[in-house]
């Protein structure tokens, strides 16, 4: 009898813990469906980093400042100058993939994408994932071609990279920014080299149109020259990545101004028009003056900026761009614009630095210009100061004290009782996590 009991009761056991099981494996079915993980064809490598800052400003602007309001003047304020602001920020925080491919024409294959959060080349609101970078390339022994969406040559000194807190500081001195391209890159040997290619003459991103751009630089019969030669060096040794740089490059470009001809009898129409030159030329170096001693940066002091000259740079300045204006007798001209900047960067150990940057520019702009473009910025100067730390290879703390000085054109019009200048301060903290 007991035999039987202790038989039922282990017959009663097996079937709950039956039960339990398919009621177990009948949950997870759904979620098993929908597993599954991140796979390429390719080798994919995932990076980027999460960025965080927050600061006060002593006129009424945000976290991307990139110039300072006019000055209160003759008892007449002007709000921007009267009020400070409070601004906070995350939407730097970037994503990236970097795809290594198999071979083609005896080359390495390669394609990279990156985008952030800031919603700036989007057309979005701040938050948005905006695109930054998307291209492929193709990379041999001495020889490279690059073909998409991606950094120009024309000035670009990348020395700031992942210290600067503020995210358009220097975008009034050509500090560099992205477009679609197609650049071919050769190597004399490992110092000596030079880039040549085209690229996009005016701005594919951050507008309602995008790629559908039609403008005074698309229609012109070809796209904007870009080129480069290039002198780097580790003989001297090396801070972080950057080693002794010396380049020259520059862009040529046109400007197409069409215009409309109508005869009276019979009424005809008809389009002429005239082409005013777009160009640059920079030149940029990165000196390590003091090299880090077997990867360690302590004591450790660099040099690096670069300095430029353009006429009707298009969407290189960014906002600060300006272009050709007509003169009275119909011809155009563009103004000459004159500018760069420098940075200073010292360890005082392996993870804490400090860094100092100065810009300037400057247009020169006709009065008849300035009386005609009464909100034109005729010149700016920049002074940054910050102090970085690393709390390791993932985690970075910096804060930054800010100051900009800005002139704007003379005028006629209104507001015409405000000043000519402008100058704002901020200071700011920021935080990294690289991945």
């Amino acid at each position: 009898m007991g035999l039987l009991r202790c038989k039922k009761l282990h017959k009663e056991v097996g079937m709950k813990k039956f039960i339990v099981i398919a009621l177990a494996l009948l949950l997870a079915a759904p979620a098993l469906s929908f597993a599954g993980s991140a796979t390429s064809k390719w080798d994919v490598t995932i990076g980027g980093y999460v960025k965080f800052d927050m600061g006060y400003a002593d006129q009424a602007q945000g976290a991307d400042y990139a110039v300072a309001a006019r000055s209160s003047y003759r008892g007449i304020q002007n709000f921007n100058d009267e009020y400070g602001n409070f601004y906070s920020a995350g939407g730097e925080t970037r994503l990236n993939f970097l795809i290594q491919g198999p071979e083609g024409w005896g080359a390495k294959t390669s394609a990279f994408i990156e985008g952030d959060f800031s919603g700036r080349t989007s057309g979005d609101n701040y938050g948005a994932f905006s695109l930054r970078h998307a291209f492929m390339k193709m990379q041999w022994a001495n020889d490279s071609l690059t073909i998409g969406h991606t950094w120009q040559r024309w000035g670009l000194m990348p020395s700031f990279a992942n210290v600067l807190l503020a995210w358009n500081m220097l975008g009034a001195f050509q500090k560099g920014s992205r477009q679609p391209q197609i650049m071919w890159e050769h190597k004399f040997n490992k110092s000596v080299g030079f880039a040549l290619g085209i690229i996009s003459p005016t701005n594919s991103l951050g507008t309602p149109r995008g790629a559908n751009v039609v403008d005074n630089y698309t229609i012109s019969p070809y796209p904007f020259t870009e080129g480069e030669l290039f002198y780097t060096s580790d003989a001297c040794g090396k801070i972080g990545p950057w080693q002794m740089l010396f380049s020259v490059s520059g862009f040529y470009g046109k400007y197409k101004a069409p215009q409309v001809e109508t005869t009276v009898a019979p009424v005809t129409v008809r389009f002429t028009d005239k082409n005013v030159d777009a160009w640059g030329l920079a030149f940029k170096t990165f000196i390590p003056i003091i090299p880090e001693k077997k990867g360690n940066k302590a004591g450790a002091l660099s040099l690096s900026g670069q300095a430029f000259a353009t006429q009707n740079p298009s969407w290189y300045m960014g906002p600060l761009s300006i272009g050709p204006y007509q003169r009275r007798d119909g011809s155009y001209a563009a103004p000459l614009l004159v500018g760069g900047w420098g940075q200073v960067t010292y360890f005082f150990t392996d993870k804490l630095f400090i860094s100092g940057w100065y810009g300037n520019m400057a247009y020169k702009l006709s009065h008849r210009y300035q009386t005609a473009n009464t909100g034109a910025i005729q010149s700016e100067q920049q002074y940054i100061v910050n102090l970085s730390y690393d709390v390791n290879p993932a985690m970075r703390f910096g804060i930054e004290y800010d100051r900009i000085n800005t002139r704007y054109g003379s005028y006629t019009a209104a507001p015409t009782s405000l000043d000519r200048t402008g100058t704002l301060n901020s200071v700011r903290i920021g935080a990294w996590y690289f991945f």
